[in-house]
Parts: structure tokens; sequence; C-alpha cells
């Protein structure tokens, strides 16, 4: 009878780490990310899994269970970097990494026993990955990143006249370099600030009797 219960309570705990992996990956199914809906649910089980296996294990409650929720994190660790990619001037796959991350240490608390901890650890990762996400898309509009590459007429005036509008519409000039080809400036402007301020200056550049050409 008692190992009957016992199988009860551990099917329960697997089948609660699938439903709480599942919540999480449809989140990031839905997002169209990398590691999505099967991803996540493998994840949680996986790490619920192995922790309730390391209470079985000879030696319960000794040196044992900490050997190996240290592996699960590390593996966890391995997986999560390969999702990390350059492309570019950026780094994408830092989310996904993270929420890989998460939802093993979900999968290990469920796997110990903390229910109540596992909920409220995937109800949070839910808020951040929607919530925060919405957020931070409109953090990013307000300080996007452009670089603004203008070819101008072979004078200083040109240059001062690509900076003042730059500056005037607000925009936040990080790095410049200018560099003379033939009879012409070609100018590179590393810039920060509002889409729509840059887009101004896109605009107010095309119209400057110095500028020939403008991509951004």
């Amino acid at each position: 009878m008692e190992a009957l219960q016992t199988l009860h309570s551990e099917m329960g705990r697997l089948l609660l780490a699938f439903a709480l992996g599942t919540l999480i990956g449809l989140e990031r199914e839905i997002s169209d990310k990398p590691a999505g809906l099967r991803t996540n649910v493998l994840i949680c089980l996986g790490s619920a899994l192995f922790t309730m296996l390391s209470k079985a294990w000879p030696g319960a409650g000794g040196v044992s269970d900490a050997h190996i929720a240290a592996q699960i994190v590390t593996g966890i660790g391995f997986l999560g970097a390969g999702a990390i990619l350059r492309e570019g001037e950026h780094v994408v796959g830092l989310t996904t990494a993270a929420t890989i991350w998460v939802v093993a240490a979900i999968g290990m608390a469920v796997g110990l026993g903390h229910f109540a901890l596992a909920g409220v650890a995937t109800a949070a990762t839910l808020i951040v990955q929607v919530l925060l996400a919405r957020m931070d898309e409109l953090i990013d509009r307000m300080r996007r990143r452009y670089v603004f590459r203008v070819v101008s007429s072979p004078d200083d005036g040109a240059i001062h006249a690509i900076e003042r509008i730059l500056r005037s519409n607000g925009v936040v000039v990080m790095h410049q370099k200018v560099m003379k080809r033939g009879k012409l400036y070609h100018s590179e402007w590393d810039t920060t600030g509002p889409t729509d301020r840059q887009a101004a200056v896109a605009h107010q550049l095309l119209q400057s009797d110095r500028v020939m050409e403008v991509t951004y």
C-alpha cells in the first residue's frame, strides 16, 4: 500500500512538471522562440525526474543528492549556452537560455515536492516573458540604436551640418568615424534615440545639399 502511494505521488510530480513546462513552453512556442513547447516540457520533466531519482539513490539524504542537483545545473548550462548566438553586432538567445535555466529549476522544485514554489516561479516566469517583454519593446523603441552611413561633400562644414542635424533631433552620438574617398567624405555615426527621431534625422539629412547618400 505504501509503495502504491509512493508511485502515485511520483506520477503526480511528473504530471505537474509536465503541466508547468507546458505553460512556459506554449508561451515560447507562440513567441516563435528556438526553445519551444517540447524543449521546455522535456527540460522540466527531466529535471524533476533526476531530482526524484536522487532521493531514491543509495545514500539518500547524503552528498549524492547535491551531486545530482549540481549536474543538472551544469548540464542545463551547456544546453543554454547552445541557444546563445551572435548575429552581426547583436547577441541573441540570452532570454531563451535564461528560460531554460529557470524551467530546469522549476522541475527540480517539483521533484523535491516544493509545489507552491514551483507554481509561483512558473507564474513569475510567464509575467516576465509576456508583460515585461512588452515593456522591453517600448523601451527599445525609445532608445533604438542605429548606424547612419553618410556620403557628403568633402568639407568640414558638411560634417558639422550632419552633427547638428543629429543633435537637434535629440539623437545621441555614441561614436563617429569620417573617411575621405576620392572627392567625397564617407562618415559613420553610431547613434541611439527614439525611432521617430531617427527617421526625422534620415529625412533631414537627405534634404541637405551637402549630403549625397544616407543609409541606416
